[in-house]
């Protein structure tokens, strides 16, 4: 194939579709220009790009739609049809006829899938809905309006949910006319025109995650526009929003995460009283007066005052009352080393990314000292100030060696009484303790479709001081799995960030994956970022990382989880570790958004331990503690 033709023609096709062009677009580009000149019968692949550079509306138009994914099926993702089911009667309050955006609905699935769930909460009570599905593919949308599918298409759950709604018709299963009406389709390139409000409701599930930055952000920004006050945006599991508009607050409803759009609100100045009172520690000019510019855009944050030095913050304490203290580490991160000195004080710090963390506190990473980049991220900022208020405030409880943590999971999970009571105390540097030391075990987490709410909760449930350094593969494209690592860090006591080739995985540490790349752990327990393999559907690659510990000699050491997820990924990998005497432990397949993953593992052999979702947390505290009483 003509190198320089298909890049052409890519130059020409993704902007159109508003599509990210990773390496693995360019790669099923080829694939789809090589199966669509067969198809048309076009001399050869290079006369078929000609053709498409030329403009040919046909040509262009088939290779579009073979880039489009189009998997899908009824009642994909069962958790976000509980949770609309849920909030269906209250979001009808807001709009008749309850206008519902299937967006990206690809050939019809999931719009009948919403038009079945409102008929049956709504219809009962004589309550009216509407739903358009969008997408851009004509030739999907032709066979979403016929309505009759493959038995394939009600795979899981789909069959038991839709029963009532389609009728047989030989080898077809027909959607019946009475949600036929509710249900209208039109053609729509999301990057031009999000098609005009109010919606009330809007799926637009595993599609976002195709664009580009700018054109995923100006799509959301769209969106949120549309919705009504108090309406929802359902985006896919597997994705993340990087910055999502202030008005929209990311809220869980029947075990699905989901946006609701807040209700508007006169914008007043907090009452000094409820403010949060902070001491800036920066000995930088230029990155000092950026900070302050940013806590000026936070009504709720009060600046008491400035000091250059960790060691001048007692004494303004003692003249001030509580406060938390911003540490400014964004050039200067010896100033982490000195925290010691803080001892029993709140403390949030800003640092860049590949800077050292401490478990417990709060940090906001900036990934550039460029002007705007503290401002972007001053709400931040304002969440991790309030985090360190509130554990100040219940450090009683944080106190204690062998509180449980608990979590979404709803399971206690118990902190080695001996590794926190060396620790002193939650969140603060142990005095005589090195800041970063190797991690003693390794905990491996592999996850696709449905697997960051996971990942999400199991980490919100981990407690500190285990010795543990974890590393999460999670399926997602560039751009999401740093934002995807930001929430971790926020939710939970370990330091997580976005891998960084080379480092060091340090106890009590989360490296996530870089999207469009493979994560490797060396046998010294550092960090390998490397480009994907040309065989590698999937990136970041579970398989990739699993072996990589096995061949290491890490075996032993290693705990690897498969969670929810489409594919077979880390099904070689788990049994290579099992072989080398890792433990290997897998989610409950019924429990999974999609158990593929999971499936592949359990058939390869390599599974030792199959567990309920909310198990898992004290599994990997149990498995941690066993390994800390054979080295003792």
């Amino acid at each position: 194939m003509n190198e320089e033709l298909l890049k052409r023609v890519g130059d020409k096709i993704f902007p159109c579709l508003g599509f990210s062009p990773t390496e693995l677009l360019w790669q099923r580009l080829a694939r789809v220009v090589q199966q669509e000149a067969g198809r048309a019968g076009a001399a050869s692949v290079e006369e078929f790009l000609q053709r498409a550079l030329r403009g040919e509306q046909a040509v262009l138009e088939a290779i579009c739609q073979g880039l489009t994914i189009n998997e899908t099926y009824f009642f994909r993702e069962p958790k976000h049809f509980d949770a609309l089911g849920q909030l269906l009667p209250e979001l009808a309050q807001l709009q008749q006829p309850l206008r519902i955006l299937s967006a990206g609905c690809s050939s019809g699935e999931e719009p009948y899938s919403l038009a079945m769930t409102a008929q049956d909460v709504l219809g009962p009570r004589g309550l009216a809905f509407e739903v358009l599905g969008i997408d851009i593919d004509s030739q999907a949308l032709e066979r979403a309006r016929r309505g009759c599918y493959r038995q394939w298409s009600f795979r899981d759950q789909g069959m038991e949910r839709a029963r009532s709604h389609v009728e047989q018709r030989g080898e077809l299963w027909c959607v019946r006319e009475a949600i036929r009406q509710r249900v209208r389709f039109e053609q729509v390139n999301l990057i031009e025109r999000v098609p005009p409000g109010p919606f009330a409701v809007i799926f637009c599930r595993n599609t976002l995650m195709y664009f580009t930055s700018e054109h995923r952000a100006a799509i959301v920004r769209q969106f949120t526009e549309t919705l009504l006050p108090g309406g929802i945006l359902v985006i896919g599991s597997a994705e993340t929003l990087e910055k999502p508009p202030a008005e929209l607050e990311r809220v869980s409803v029947a075990g699905a995460y989901l946006y609701r759009k807040r209700e508007p609100v006169v914008s007043r100045a907090a009452d000094p009283a409820e403010r949060t009172r902070v001491l800036l520690v920066s000995r930088t000019p230029v990155s000092r007066v950026a900070i302050r510019q940013a806590l000026r855009l936070l009504p709720a944050i009060e600046l008491i005052g400035e000091v250059r030095s960790i060691e001048e913050v007692r004494g303004r304490l003692e003249e001030n009352g509580t406060a938390v203290v911003l540490l400014d580490a964004l050039e200067d991160q010896a100033v982490i080393e000195r925290l010691a000195v803080l001892e029993e004080r709140p403390v949030v710090i800003v640092t860049r990314p590949g800077h050292p963390h401490l478990r417990g506190v709060p940090v906001v990473v900036v990934p550039e000292l460029v002007p705007g980049a503290l401002r972007r991220v001053a709400p931040e900022i304002g969440e991790a100030v309030q985090v360190a208020r509130q554990r100040f405030s219940s450090r009683s409880r944080a106190a204690t060696p062998a509180r449980p943590g608990t979590g979404f999971f709803g399971r206690q999970t118990t902190v080695p009484t001996g590794a926190l009571a060396a620790n002193g105390r939650q969140g603060a540097l142990p005095r005589g303790e090195p800041l970063r030391r190797p991690a003693e075990r390794f905990l491996l987490i592999g996850s696709s479709t449905g697997g960051p709410a996971v990942v999400t909760d199991l980490v919100a449930a981990l407690p500190a001081g285990l010795g543990l350094g974890i590393l999460v593969v999670q399926h997602m494209p560039p751009n999401f799995t740093r934002s995807f690592a930001e929430r971790l860090a926020r939710i939970g006591q370990y330091a997580a960030r976005e891998a960084v080739d080379g480092e060091l995985l340090c106890a009590d540490t989360l490296l996530v994956a870089p999207g469009g790349h493979n994560l490797l752990l060396t046998r010294a327990g550092r960090v390998q970022v490397v480009p994907p393999e040309p065989g590698d559907i999937y990136v970041p690659n579970v398989n990739r990382a699993f072996v990589s510990a096995a061949r290491a000699g890490l075996g032993q050491r290693v705990m690897a989880v498969v969670l929810t997820g489409m594919g077979d990924d880390g099904a070689i990998g788990m049994a290579e570790l099992a072989a080398a005497g890792a433990y290997t432990v897998v989610q409950r397949p019924e429990e999974a958004v999609v158990a593929g993953m999971i499936e592949a593992a359990l058939a390869r052999g390599g599974v030792q331990k199959v567990l309920p979702t909310a198990d898992i947390p004290s599994e990997v505290v149990q498995w941690a503690q066993r390994g800390a009483a054979v080295r003792g």
